[in-house]
């Protein structure tokens, strides 16, 4: 990774387009790499640090206490895809409430730096917009503090141009770019069966 980004040490500004896993991941490896950049959020984003996504989300399932408990990846694996996706939400609903609560200072940081935040359409959370949507989301492992602390520039709105030497937004904001990185995500594969 850092051979591919040697190279763009060398330009003083990169543009990301997106603000989903892709997107913050490339933000915090161009960071790391001396890169000046900018994330681009054009809509809303669920985020959830790893740490309670896994004690609350996960944890009765996939963790070393479900193991001692007799958990196998087998039962686990089963045990969640037997959850019918038409009531999957209203036991998802109350984790997210929990981690909201949990990490409300972390969730208030984020909002202060300018970053538009979700639950998901009903507060349901990660798994629900990715069973729905495929996109929409990030489970943080430290890109979100990189936005909080302002190393990682943030600007919201649609691109409106791309022009030699920058990325117009809807919102007239202008921000010099001497590279930009389209990571604007991908569709459902619901929607491609659908349309099969």
């Amino acid at each position: 990774r850092s051979r591919k980004l040697k190279g763009l040490t060398m330009s003083k500004k990169v543009v990301v387009i997106g603000s989903n896993n892709s997107a913050h991941d490339i933000c915090a490896a161009l960071y790391e790499a001396g890169v000046d950049v900018t994330m681009v959020q054009r809509s809303t984003t669920h985020i959830v640090r790893s740490e309670p996504l896994m004690e609350h989300g996960l944890g009765a399932l996939y963790s070393e206490q479900a193991v001692a408990g007799g958990m196998t990846t087998a039962k686990a694996d089963l045990i969640f895809a037997s959850l019918p996706y038409r009531i999957m939400h209203t036991f998802q609903k109350p984790i997210y409430d929990k981690i909201r609560e949990i990490d409300a200072d972390f969730y208030a940081a984020l909002e202060k730096a300018g970053f538009r935040l979700d639950f998901g359409a009903d507060g349901s959370g990660l798994f629900m917009k990715y069973l729905r949507r495929g996109l929409g989301y990030y489970i943080d492992i430290g890109a979100s503090q990189l936005i909080i602390d302002g190393k990682i520039k943030l600007a919201a709105g649609q691109v409106e141009e791309i022009t030699e030497t920058s990325v117009k937004l809807d919102t007239g904001v202008e921000i010099p770019a001497d590279v930009i990185v389209y990571a604007t995500g991908y569709g459902s594969m619901n929607g491609w069966v659908a349309d099969l």
